[in-house]
């Protein structure tokens, strides 16, 4: 083929693309770009199920597929330089142009079979080579190497000095968490890793990680010693050390050295944005910086909460500009609010959070600690989940290692119905900090997974041999899914000995005691208890006047069910649908049936499903209990039932156990719903040693 020449206007000529077309086929550049892919593409499929057979690292396939890919532009280069005849491989310009005639004319190019093939597969392996890059440039989340920051020992002659050490730990652990290539464990799990006397290895292998960041601090005045050492937790091979030597006020920018070394010790990759992050500002004033660290200190312990907003508005007093004082006061502020005395400390503590989360955004509009903070205040004081979940969210695309985060984004997306997207981030958290697993399995066990929600709940067992909820909580999932209560009460009570103080064991008698249906017990229990000792929606009083109704005493019921139906309720509380539920089911057995059904009505207009998956249905199967029992529109009350048990956190045997719905017993239509909904074949669970 001759190039083309300069004709006599002094222009190239035009290419005619047909002509191209015809030459490459003539070439039988599309056959080798179909059969190159083709090819290529077993190779992947044949990587992809042998390479893990062999222990082989994940980035061996990425690299058979980007192989694949710049391979094939060298294919069609041979193929447009050499033909295969046979007398054996030659060049294209030696086979002369009888072999172009002999070739005969070209067909149409849209009807040549490997010109479709090859761009079809050129499509496949762009794709794979684009996600291949991709994620070797920042792997999958389970990919990246795992560093545990284990807490840094305090070597400064005054104890005093601890929280210093502890919240520089916080602090270099959350700059560290900022770089997306790496997966840094959260301080909730390596908190239980003080001893000076640790083995390495273990806690890698407990952590899942390869990587340990340990360190210590000695601060003697204004001298402050920070030592830290990077180790191979597989081999203990000390892998970097170094050691920071500072003045205390020159020490508001330490977080961000060290993090960059480690990172650059990792070799791994930090984005502009991730860099940015890692740089953020630090407060001007030393002694701010030493009040928020003692305010982190004490939050990353779960400490006084009051006392960390008095740390946080003292270092807020000194540097006004400090945005992540303000997110945390926010975040703070959010949980003092669940647990405030009365409606004005509620109402001053929600209005403070919304002011330090729009103060910290106007410092720093991508902070990712205020955004987090926003997500919570959407999800738990506004009661919008969904934007609850926008903020959560972009929040983690900008710091992928918080566990909090994640954690929160899985509950937000739990409340939502979003359950199976709300499972893979309360599994990212676990995988970051462990207790979240408690989560893991608590969603299984509402969500009628029964074997899965059954090997959680062992693996928290074997992980936290000491906490008896796990084994408790595996009682409450087995008669879910069967029925049976062998051996609950009796592990129950060796726990209350043998635990009396443990905070969990009200809400676990309180399942023990209504599945297994001993009314005289809850009537026990309620009567022991203080509002909001155990936990639930129900206040006590409606728990009391139901339960005794089921008992068949309703002389005692009455007083209880009278306080619940004159209780002050209103649309604007934290969860209204639950006042006036609970109101309309006082109501009913009062003999009050047309205002036991307004009051149902208003809660599901006031509790909705689709912005509350979780307190939507208990709320909607409250309703529908009113409606069958008044008999006025007990068809609608039917088809509620039908539709609602089986639910998340309706299973039909939970259903059938609460006292509501023993009072139905002798209702055929509402037996045979329940019995309906139950599963089909018995989950497969491993017996329950005893203790």
């Amino acid at each position: 083929m001759q190039a083309p020449s300069i004709n006599e206007t002094g222009r190239p000529p035009v290419l005619n693309p047909m002509s191209l077309v015809s030459e490459l086929r003539r070439r039988q550049v599309f056959r080798a770009a179909a059969w190159y892919g083709g090819l290529a593409w077993l190779a992947v499929e044949v990587a992809d199920t042998v390479f893990p057979r062999f222990g082989l690292p994940e980035w061996s396939l990425r690299a058979v597929i980007v192989a694949a890919v710049l391979g094939l532009p060298v294919a069609l280069v041979l193929a447009w330089s050499f033909d295969l005849t046979r007398t054996g491989l030659r060049r294209e310009a030696e086979l002369g142009t009888s072999i172009a005639a002999a070739r005969g004319s070209a067909a149409p190019s849209w009807r040549i079979p490997s010109l479709w093939i090859a761009l079809a597969l050129g499509v496949g392996l762009t794709l794979s080579a684009q996600q291949a890059w991709q994620r070797l440039v920042r792997p999958a989340f389970g990919e990246r190497p795992g560093l545990a920051v284990l807490p840094f020992a305090n070597l400064s002659p005054d104890p005093e000095n601890a929280y210093f050490a502890d919240g520089l730990h916080e602090e270099i652990l959350a700059a560290l968490a900022r770089a997306g290539g790496l997966r840094v464990i959260s301080r909730t799990s390596v908190q239980e890793y003080r001893d000076p006397k640790r083995n390495l290895r273990q806690i890698a292998e407990a952590l899942d990680v390869s990587l340990i960041l340990e360190g210590s601090v000695r601060r003697v005045g204004d001298d402050l010693r920070l030592a830290v050492q990077l180790i191979d937790g597989r081999s203990d091979e000390h892998l970097w050390t170094e050691t920071y030597d500072r003045k205390v006020k020159d020490a508001l920018q330490l977080q961000r050295t060290v993090a960059l070394q480690v990172v650059s010790e990792l070799g791994a990759s930090l984005s502009p944005t991730e860099r940015r992050l890692i740089a953020r500002a630090s407060p001007s004033v030393p002694d701010a910086y030493d009040r928020y660290l003692h305010a982190l200190a004490l939050y990353a312990g779960g400490g006084e909460e009051s006392e960390i907003e008095r740390r946080l508005n003292e270092t807020l007093d000194l540097d006004p500009a400090f945005a992540l004082a303000y997110a945390l006061r926010a975040k703070t502020r959010i949980w003092m609010s669940g647990n405030a005395a009365d409606d004005d400390a509620k109402a001053r503590l929600n209005e403070g959070a919304r002011a330090d989360i729009e103060r910290a955004l106007a410092l720093q509009p991508d902070l990712p600690e205020a955004l987090a903070a926003r997500g919570l205040y959407h999800t738990y004081v506004s009661m919008d989940p969904a934007r609850g979940l926008e903020d959560l969210l972009r929040a983690l695309s900008i710091a992928p290692n918080d566990a909090d985060s994640h954690g929160s984004a899985g509950l937000t997306l739990r409340r939502l119905g979003r359950f199976d997207e709300a499972l893979l981030h309360l599994e990212r958290a676990e995988s970051l900090a462990p207790v979240w697993a408690f989560e893991i399995a608590f969603t299984l066990t509402q969500f009628a997974r029964y074997d899965e929600a059954d090997r959680a709940w062992r693996m928290l067992i074997q992980r936290y041999p000491t906490k008896p909820f796990p084994r408790l909580a595996r009682y409450f999932a087995r008669f879910l899914a069967s029925g049976e209560t062998a051996g609950w009460r009796e592990e129950h009570d060796r726990v209350l000995r043998a635990s009396p103080g443990e905070s969990s064991l009200g809400v676990s008698t309180y399942l023990m005691l209504r599945c297994t249906g001993d009314l005289a017990g809850q009537i026990t229990l309620y009567e022991s208890v203080s509002e909001g000792d155990l936990r639930i929606p129900e206040p006590l009083d409606y728990l009391l006047g139901v339960v005794h109704t089921a008992a068949g005493d309703p002389d005692r019921a009455r007083p209880y069910l009278t306080a619940v139906a004159s209780a002050p309720r209103s649309p604007d509380d934290a969860y209204p649908g639950y006042g006036f539920v609970f109101a309309a089911v006082a109501l009913e057995l009062l003999g009050r049936r047309a205002e036991a059904l307004r009051a149902a009505d208003e809660a599901v207009r006031l509790e909705p499903e689709d912005r509350d998956a979780l307190n939507g249905p208990n709320v909607a199967i409250l309703r529908a209990w009113v409606l069958i029992r008044s008999g006025a529109r007990a068809e609608e009350g039917y088809a509620e039932l039908e539709r609602l048990v089986g639910g998340y956190g309706l299973q039909p045997r939970w259903v059938a156990a609460r006292p509501e719905w023993r009072l139905l017993r002798e209702d055929a239509r509402v037996q045979q719903i329940i019995r309906d909904k139950l599963p089909k074949s018995a989950p497969a669970l491993s017996p329950i040693a005893p203790q």
